[in-house]
């Protein structure tokens, strides 16, 4: 039991660039963007800073979450919460 909580959880840490539009805020490695959920935790970072996150993988990001104030899609690989700023 103890094995499967320690998995259950997808924790990663990684160095990533900041990228903002007027669709949300996200956060590119390898090319591939990552939409962030918790986006109040990057305000203090410009776009284009690159920092190093610990963050989770979700399916759907919960609380409230504002509509996007343009009609841009952007394509992003799949949505983060980050839990720690390093």
């Amino acid at each position: 039991m103890i094995l499967l909580v320690s998995f259950s959880c997808d924790k990663k840490t990684q160095k990533m660039e900041i990228v903002r539009d007027c669709s949300g805020t996200y956060l590119k490695k390898d090319g591939k963007d990552h939409y962030v959920c918790n986006e109040s935790k990057l305000s203090s970072y410009a776009t284009g800073d690159k920092v190093k996150v610990q963050y989770d993988v979700l399916t759907e990001c919960f609380g409230l979450i504002d509509q996007p104030i343009c009609l841009l899609y952007h394509e992003f690989e799949d949505k983060i919460e980050i839990t720690k700023i390093k």
